[in-house]
């Protein structure tokens, strides 16, 4: 049984390719559901939760590769010999960290607003005391700005402020050992060697993985494409999820064709 709780969006054929969307830190399942619901017509779209984030249980020792190998299991048990992955943030690394450990098992990854090293220990140490200090629930006035472009969250729109509210309501001490995962994360050596087709994508007013960091990352990787969402920051499918949409259906259809 996987380690990671999820939910199948549409199980009605089991033939269709299957789908897996991967949240950011500080989210749950809800966060893909404005993509998830629109590409559900033509994939098995599955979304899960994070360790100790929703559903999951809380585990520790933590890393990419365990929430990646998580991720595999989930495919087993849905029989899913290949799959497509898109993930953000840490998603977005889980993405890059499959296509090196297991490159058999994927049709595709799609990577949005990540990189290939998240800052090291230093960064997410602090990022831990302030959980520590001030609960999640104590992030969300700093998290606006990074989260979503400029003036988002003022606007008549439900997301911002659900998708804040899941960054409040998760515990503590799963947001603290996701955290400890991103410190030991580090792709740099690695990504040039990824064959599996890529999608990077990122939000055009993303402060941390910037649209110039994440164009540097296409460039090293061979098999990759890259895009630009507008006016958006670091969760895009938030913000635009018809746009992500796009973006994500015209690239699986081209990587499904094989299928």
């Amino acid at each position: 049984m996987s380690t990671l709780a999820y939910t199948v969006i549409n199980d009605a054929d089991p033939t269709a390719p299957v789908l897996i969307l991967g949240n950011s830190l500080g989210t749950v399942q809800g966060l893909w559901a404005g993509v998830a619901y629109r590409l559900a017509d033509d994939y098995r779209v599955v979304t899960y939760d994070l360790p100790g984030h929703g559903a999951s249980p809380l585990l520790t020792d933590v890393t990419l590769e365990s929430i990646a190998r998580g991720v595999l299991e989930i495919a087993d048990e849905l029989g899913a010999e290949r799959f497509h992955y898109a993930g953000v943030s840490i998603s977005g690394a889980t993405a890059l960290t499959l296509a090196t450990i297991a490159p058999e098992r994927l049709h595709s990854v799609t990577a949005v607003a990540c990189g290939d090293f998240f800052g090291g220990a230093e960064r997410w140490d602090q990022r831990i005391e302030e959980v520590r200090k001030y609960g999640t629930r104590g992030l969300i006035p700093d998290t606006v700005d990074r989260w979503f472009a400029a003036g988002f969250i003022d606007e008549d729109n439900a997301a911002g402020p659900i998708v804040l509210e899941m960054l409040g309501n998760v515990d503590d001490a799963g947001y603290i050992e996701c955290c400890k995962g991103l410190a030991s994360y580090d792709l740099r050596d690695s990504v040039s060697r990824i064959t599996v087709p890529t999608l990077l994508m990122a939000g055009a007013q993303d402060p941390g993985n910037t649209p110039e960091s994440m164009e540097e990352l296409h460039e090293r990787i061979e098999n990759s494409e890259f895009v630009v969402v507008p006016d958006a920051a670091h969760i895009p499918m938030a913000e635009h999820p018809e746009i992500v949409t796009d973006h994500l259906a015209s690239f699986l259809a081209r990587t499904s064709e094989e299928y």
